[in-house]
């Protein structure tokens, strides 16, 4: 049956006749394919099993133009990102409207760390990039192949082994148009054996417009290796942000991963880990606070190919209006994979009868000597406990704000560095007070 295209499927499909980024044979290659995958696909939409509760063809109607590099000056970053993050002792990578900025950026790298921006490396061809586009890149997924045409920029990071990075890497996204815009960028990390390294990802916003993002970010966990990983966005209500991590981890390695989404418009966090190595550890994290109309979707395959690994997923959502959240977590036992560990817990709190939440948590297990669990759980705030706070003299908005924050505070407490954490716990308190 012939696909019938939306105005916004036929808008992407005319930007991606020619690739921005132009690159080796290797890469061409892989962006015809990605190309006649998306073509054949189209966008995402309610028939598509992992699309059920978030119909992406629905909400997409028109595909934004992208727009090129916009000017914004390093005291206007610091402006976005508040005090807290701005002086917090970092390596900062800027990208404007997708692009690498090096005026912005500090380029500086220590011994033992490699930073291109995407553009150099595939115009040089630089051989630890090739394995982009291929880590784990999931057959039949119409976001990542419409990503791997449009990619516009981004960068891609070495780090050596048994390198320890002293400060953490701040990846900050700033969209500067006056008008609706895209943007599509690629992160590649190739963290060597042994290494340690902390990643910080911002999303901000110049200019109070309505945006399409695509983001896709690969990496490559070394055996032994440590990596922290912070993401949070507060996104324009007409907002489309699609984001996507796919992991591969190595032996006795350990990733975690942090994500709070506070509104927004339509939000897609996916993630992808596959445990190439014996002994891997996995932490996939976030919060979500969402009011108006906000969509946030958390989606994720832990995929377990080697012995004893470990995988750690909690998730709370606070939902307030007619907010809308998602969660899908799927966790994979291959066929020998014994003495696999996982558990997934999803948690909601309901602040309006209109708010609504969906869960699919599952277990696909081929091995027989394993310990895996999920649950999830929805609720509004206890009455009880509400009436015990303003039985001592504790205003009504002031004790719901310490119940949620007392909801989201276990999920918080997984942050490791002190400063990011307090920064996310100053972002949902100024929720609270607005919801």
């Amino acid at each position: 049956m012939e696909l019938v295209r939306t105005e916004a499927e036929n808008g992407l499909i005319s930007l991606s006749q020619d690739a921005p980024l132009e690159g080796p044979s290797w890469l061409k290659d892989l962006q015809d394919k990605a190309r006649a995958e998306f073509q054949a696909l189209g966008l995402p939409n309610r028939r598509v099993e992992e699309w059920k509760y978030t119909d992406l063809k629905a909400a997409m109607k028109v595909a934004f133009q992208p727009v090129d590099q916009g000017d914004i000056t390093q005291a206007q970053i610091n402006e976005l990102l508040g005090s807290d993050l701005a002086e917090l002792s970092t390596q900062p990578l800027v990208f404007v409207d997708g692009q690498l900025n090096e005026g912005l950026s500090d380029l500086s790298v220590g011994e033992g760390v490699e930073i291109l921006s995407l553009k150099a490396a595939l115009a040089d061809d630089v051989s630890w990039v090739k394995p982009i586009g291929t880590v784990q890149q999931k057959e039949r997924d119409a976001v990542q192949a419409l990503n791997l045409v449009l990619m516009q920029g981004g960068a891609a990071i070495k780090i050596a082994e048994r390198q320890d990075v002293s400060k953490p890497i701040h990846l900050i996204f700033v969209s500067t148009a006056s008008s609706e815009s895209s943007v599509a960028s690629r992160l590649f990390f190739d963290i060597g054996a042994g290494a340690n390294v902390e990643i910080i990802e911002s999303h901000l916003s110049l200019q109070n417009q309505a945006s399409q993002t695509n983001l896709v970010t690969e990496v490559l966990v070394g055996d032994w290796a440590k990596v922290r990983h912070v993401k949070f966005n507060n996104d324009h209500v007409e907002s489309v942000h699609l984001s996507n991590v796919i992991g591969k981890l190595g032996k006795e390695s350990d990733y975690g991963l942090f994500q709070a989404t506070l509104d927004g418009g339509l939000t897609r966090n996916q993630v992808e880990i596959r445990y190439d190595g014996d002994e891997a550890k996995a932490d996939i994290s976030g919060v979500a606070l969402l009011s108006g109309k906000s969509h946030a979707d958390m989606t994720l395959v832990m995929d377990h190919a080697a012995l004893a690994c470990e995988s750690r997923e909690l998730f709370k959502t606070v939902l307030d209006d007619e907010g809308r959240a998602v969660f899908q977590g799927k966790v994979v036992v291959q066929p020998g994979a014994q003495k696999t560990d996982g558990e997934m817990m999803s948690k909601a709190l309901l602040l309006s009868e209109s708010a609504e939440f969906d869960s699919k948590p599952e277990l696909e297990i081929y091995a027989d000597d394993v310990l895996c669990g999920h649950g999830a759980t929805t609720g509004q705030i206890d009455d009880e406990l509400l009436f015990y706070l303003k039985a001592r003299g504790i205003a009504d908005a002031e004790a719901r704000a310490l119940l949620i924050q007392a909801f989201v505070g276990e999920a918080l407490e997984l942050i490791e560095n002190d400063t990011l954490r307090d920064y996310v716990i100053d972002q949902t308190l100024a929720w609270y007070e607005k919801a």
